[in-house]
């Protein structure tokens, strides 16, 4: 597992670029706050993104970042080796077709499903905007400048800070699946004991008798 430092994010994302990128009329920085990689696995409100990503002829991709991105910083390196503009993506044009234009489109830090699904609609309308004004000849890089705070499992269970109620009260210490788990398992443990203790019982008998003899 490959992990970028945040320091190094910049960087790598620019090195990890084909090296014709500033050929392209349109290069689009999607800042969406607060993603993880998972979440295009689990979740279906990317529906648009992926089948962008999909279409796409080339694509590279930076799994893990620490922490998060700075799209400003990557927008203004992009800018200055291609020597073109930074404009808001909101704003989209590119009255100069011999530089490229970095457009960067803020997206809000989505929390449930239905804002993860607006912000994919917006992105498909983005790039759709893009394709209008360059036909195929641009780039798009999605990316968070937001890390997303991960809860682990322990964390998720516990109670409110504060809370007096008593221990067997604030945390399920037993859920149904454990619960049937030991039942089976005193259930085998009695059935075994109770067969070794018979087998165990078993005796031999100490002589034999020998047939009557008849006269």
């Amino acid at each position: 597992q490959f992990i970028v430092e945040n320091k190094q994010a910049v960087s790598t994302i620019w090195d990890s670029l084909s090296s014709d990128i500033c050929e392209a009329n349109i290069i689009a920085i999607i800042d969406q706050p607060g993603i993880h990689l998972n979440d295009f696995a689990r979740s279906e409100s990317f529906s648009s993104i992926k089948q962008h990503r999909k279409n796409a002829v080339t694509r590279t991709e930076v799994e893990y970042i620490a922490d998060n991105v700075n799209v400003n910083n990557l927008a203004t390196l992009i800018a200055q080796e291609c020597e073109g503009s930074v404009i808001n993506g909101d704003n989209l044009s590119n009255d100069n077709n011999e530089a490229p234009t970095v457009a960067v489109l803020s997206l809000s830090n989505a929390e449930d499903t239905n804002a993860l699904q607006q912000n994919d609609a917006k992105v498909d309308e983005f790039i759709k905007n893009v394709q209008e004004q360059v036909v195929d000849n641009y780039a798009v890089i999605y990316t968070s400048s937001s890390a997303k705070k991960l809860r682990s499992v322990l964390q998720s269970r516990a109670p409110p800070a504060g809370s007096s109620k008593p221990i067997f009260a604030k945390y399920q210490l037993f859920s149904p699946g454990i619960f049937m788990a030991f039942a089976v398992a005193f259930i085998v443990i009695a059935i075994v004991s109770v067969g070794i203790t018979w087998l165990t019982n078993i005796q031999t008998p100490i002589r034999f008798e020998g047939k009557p003899k008849k006269n």
